[in-house]
């Protein structure tokens, strides 16, 4: 067990393993130590106490600072703490205003840097926020790795936590009617199937409604919000939403649900919420065979029928324009848009993308 020999307030200001284990990011000996630390040593927890004290005042449960500027700081709380010798001891020169003014400086100090850096990531500031709010207590697990890391959930779900990102959910997960998940950074989710708890996850202005599905969301502090989605179907809405309890509420998925391979961005300037396709479309997995896409003069609503069926994504054509259509290609290897580029080069047509759907334009075939 880690052996203490703080006495006074600068040794804990001063202790990177005190400051990891007020910000959460210490691990599971280091916290035990420092929490036993007030029983073990008695006649130092008051030193103790105020330390904790004014490192939690500057914001909330956590205490973030770049280690230069956290010496720098130090430092000058205890020059402005050093007691002032002379012939009357007002009651602004009490032990207890110096730390107070001690307090105030280095609020001053981190509030500028804070609010430097906030601006920048306003996703960790909401994050913080729900959290706080909260009615449970949570467990909150933060990567500050370089490598992904995996937590896995009491009813079977995973996560996947990206880098420099942060997760919170209940002590009793999986206790109550719904499964609640909070966000900053970038996570992907892999749903345990229970339709009679769904599934929330809380990122940003969005929220993620699942019943048991796999996808990604991304709040990582820049204009956009993303919602990915990977298999099954998501409800995606904003916290600000008239409807939101309603579609909180509904044991079915309403408002804006996404399938595999679309994605929602949710724009903060905008305040809206667009839908469309990933950047590009990933074959969906099939249990019995891959897709096959060989196709002999067969006619265009069975090929658009096979890449709806491998992709998961709809495609909206005039079937009567189209009925003379046929198409001999062979399209194994080529992503879906490439796919798309061929069989509009063949036939004449034109594309596009609408709404996580693809638009085909075309004159039909003489």
């Amino acid at each position: 067990m880690k052996t203490f020999h703080h006495s006074e307030l600068q040794d804990f200001l001063e202790d990177e393993s005190f400051r990891s284990w007020l910000a959460g990011t210490a691990d599971a000996d280091l916290a035990q130590a420092w929490e036993q630390f007030p029983l073990r040593y008695p006649d130092r927890a008051d030193v103790f106490s105020k330390a904790r004290e004014t490192l939690l005042t500057l914001q909330g449960d956590t205490f973030i600072l770049p280690p230069s500027r956290v010496a720098q700081n130090i430092r000058q709380i205890m020059l402005d703490t050093q007691p002032v010798v002379q012939p009357t001891v007002h009651w602004y020169q009490t032990p207890v205003w110096r730390w107070a003014a001690a307090v105030l400086l280095v609020g001053g100090l981190w509030l500028g840097w804070r609010l430097k850096h906030l601006g920048h990531d306003p996703s960790a500031k909401i994050y913080r926020q729900l959290v706080v709010e909260a009615q449970t207590p949570l467990i909150e697990v933060a990567n500050t790795s370089t490598q992904q890391q995996l937590v896995l959930l009491a009813d079977g779900s995973s996560v996947l936590l990206m880098p420099n990102s942060r997760v919170s959910y209940s002590k009793q997960f999986n206790q109550f009617a719904k499964r609640e998940v909070y966000l900053t950074g970038e996570a992907f989710f892999e749903v345990a199937k229970n339709p009679e708890k769904p599934f929330f996850v809380y990122a940003d202005h969005l929220i993620t409604k699942v019943l048991g599905t796999s996808f990604t969301v991304r709040a990582d502090g820049k204009n956009e919000v993303n919602v990915i989605v990977k298999t099954g179907k998501v409800s995606v809405f904003t916290r600000s939403d008239k409807e939101r309890v309603e579609k909180q509420q509904s044991p079915q998925l309403i408002g804006l649900v996404l399938t595999p391979n679309q994605r929602v961005h949710f724009n903060r300037d905008e305040g809206r919420l667009v839908r469309s396709l990933v950047e590009s479309p990933a074959l969906l997995d099939m249990p019995i065979q891959r897709a096959m896409f060989e196709f002999n003069d067969t006619p265009i609503a069975q090929v658009f029928a096979s890449l709806e069926r491998a992709y998961g994504v709809e495609i909206i054509f005039d079937t009567d324009v189209m009925k003379n259509c046929y198409l001999t290609a062979s399209l194994d290897d080529d992503p879906l848009f490439e796919k798309l580029n061929m069989i509009c080069r063949t036939l004449d047509a034109q594309y596009e993308q609408m709404e996580g759907k693809i638009l085909i334009a075309s004159k039909g075939c003489p």
